[in-house]
């Protein structure tokens, strides 16, 4: 039981854990989307699954290269996105809706996420 609770931890804190587990996400998703191709969201793509595990393989990632975290300042960068998104839409377009504004967020996210995390892989092996 305590090695099965350490190979589960090693998905979540390892560099190939972190891959192997967002592939094997990414598989479940993909095979879903088949199955239910007739009831899945037309603008629904792989990539908006995750940004979740991306800011949490990022905490783990920069956790163990240098004893802090990078995640509060992630979180801090989203919301200082969502409050620029929101100013930019109001003042562009005189309104905000709600569904343009969370997919553009979402997807501003997506990107954010993905970035950081590459930027933590890489000094991870830089610092290691």
């Amino acid at each position: 039981m305590g090695e099965a609770r350490t190979d589960m931890r090693d998905l979540w804190t390892t560099w190939y854990g972190q891959l192997i587990l967002l592939a094997a996400v990414s598989a479940v998703i993909l095979v879903l989307k088949r199955v239910l191709h007739r009831f899945w969201p037309h603008g629904l793509r792989l990539m908006d699954f995750w940004p979740p595990f991306l800011m949490v393989f990022t905490h783990y990632l920069t956790l163990q290269a240098t004893d802090s975290s990078l995640a509060p300042y992630e979180v801090l960068s989203l919301m200082i996105l969502g409050i620029g998104l929101t100013i930019i839409e109001a003042v562009e377009r005189g309104e905000i809706l709600y569904w343009r504004f969370f997919k553009l967020f979402w997807r501003g996210t997506e990107l954010l996420t993905l970035v950081v995390y590459l930027l933590a892989l890489g000094s991870h092996f830089f610092l290691q």
